[in-house]
């Protein structure tokens, strides 16, 4: 087995380059590479939209970049490798598994069995093969020092928390709470990061007129920002789809899905181009921008809430009443905030109304939030990239 001095940043989604990329630009580009698996590293061909708009950033970008599958085949780790999901596995020991279900591995996808089937049958090779072992936990497959970088302040038993945490030498925190609620369960280092993705936002260089010219913003409207969660049933999609809609007659109201809902639930996409809402579709976009137009932000769950706290700007949330009966949302630190922050039902939706048009509102949200960024924060606004950056570059 080689080892190479590198920091490897495991990608699983082209969602990822969000999270990742400002940390990108301020490492040295030898220090570091890229390694792909599942939707990202599907290439020649079989990539989606999304993942080859991700994939040509980064050639573009000039990174280096390589496959999961290809590593592990070269008998290839890296010195370090950063990840933020479980991405999959089960077990913390390499396993042995046969050809056949090694085969089974690589056709979970219909499309990529009925594909290399005819490629055989006529003596090519397969277009997608899995050389990974599929039991033993994917980042430990890349490298040897595992790092976990938060994939958001959402925290809860039922995920993010759970004990494949329990491979991670060192934990990026966004700030006291999740640094505090890992240090009680996990035997791992933490740093507490702030939130590097946002760097732009406090830059004092964000340029708001492309983002507004892309959506039609009038400057004499507020503007909603509706950010609905992955997660089927517990999406407020279904639920306030139509009565957000009558939103619009009066403000400017952009909805942006969870990136993988437009692959995973395409009939609530179908739903919200029915009805003419206006779309944020763009995987890697640059959320400060987006961010930055909002006056509100309409949140149900996820870490969304938990961004729009750290930036300082006004959040309302939209219940959905079948997420209390899952543990991964009843446990999750988001129910917390509901107890500090104005909670709608769809059928109320005239409340929101009168919210968006009251000055009061918006001076009693924005302590409330103030004082749950000191709560779940308090950590630097700004300047978190070159924090990871010199930390990754201090490691031995």
């Amino acid at each position: 087995m080689k080892i190479i001095d590198k920091v490897a940043f495991l990608v699983h989604e082209p969602v990822m380059y969000a999270h990742y990329s400002s940390v990108w630009a301020e490492m040295d580009r030898q220090a570091f590479v890229i390694v792909l698996l599942g939707s990202a590293a599907r290439l020649d061909g079989q990539a989606d939209e999304r993942t080859r708009d991700f994939l040509n950033k980064l050639a573009t970008l000039n990174y280096e970049v390589v496959s999961l599958d290809e590593i592990v085949r070269r008998k290839i780790k890296y010195r370090f490798v950063i990840s933020n999901h479980i991405m999959g596995g089960s077990t913390t020991r390499p396993t042995q598994f046969s050809r056949e279900q090694q085969r089974q591995r690589s056709y979970r996808n219909w499309k990529w069995y009925v594909l290399n089937t005819a490629r055989r049958a006529v003596g090519l090779p397969r277009k997608y093969t899995y050389e990974i072992d599929p039991l033993q936990y994917l980042p430990l497959q890349a490298g040897i020092g595992q790092i976990r970088f938060m994939y958001g302040a959402d925290i809860s038993d039922g995920w993010s928390l759970d004990k494949w945490n329990e491979i991670y030498d060192l934990f990026l925190c966004h700030g006291v709470n999740d640094e505090r609620e890992i240090k009680k369960r996990f035997k791992g280092e933490t740093f507490i990061m702030g939130y590097p993705r946002y760097d732009g936002y406090f830059s004092g260089e964000m340029d708001l007129s492309r983002i507004k010219s892309e959506f039609g913003l009038s400057e004499s409207r507020k503007t909603v920002l509706w950010m609905p969660t992955l997660g089927g049933e517990y999406s407020s999609i279904p639920l306030f789809a139509e009565p957000l809609l009558a939103l619009s007659e009066k403000y400017n109201l952009v909805v942006r899905p969870h990136p993988l809902s437009f692959v995973q639930e395409k009939e609530f996409i179908s739903l919200l181009e029915d009805l003419n809402f206006k779309i944020d579709r763009n995987a890697v976009r640059d959320m400060n921008e987006l961010f930055g137009v909002a006056d509100v932000i309409l949140a149900d769950n996820g870490g969304t809430p938990f961004s729009a706290i750290f930036l300082g700007r006004n959040v309302v949330f939209l219940e959905v009443p079948e997420a209390a009966s899952t543990s991964y949302f009843a446990e999750s630190s988001v129910v917390e905030l509901k107890n500090h922050l104005p909670v709608i039902s769809h059928q109320d939706i005239h409340k929101l109304e009168n919210m968006l048009d009251s000055e009061e509102f918006y001076s009693e949200n924005k302590r409330s939030v103030e004082a749950l960024y000191k709560k779940y924060f308090d950590s630097p606004r700004g300047g978190g990239a070159k924090r990871v950056a010199d930390l990754l570059g201090s490691l031995k």
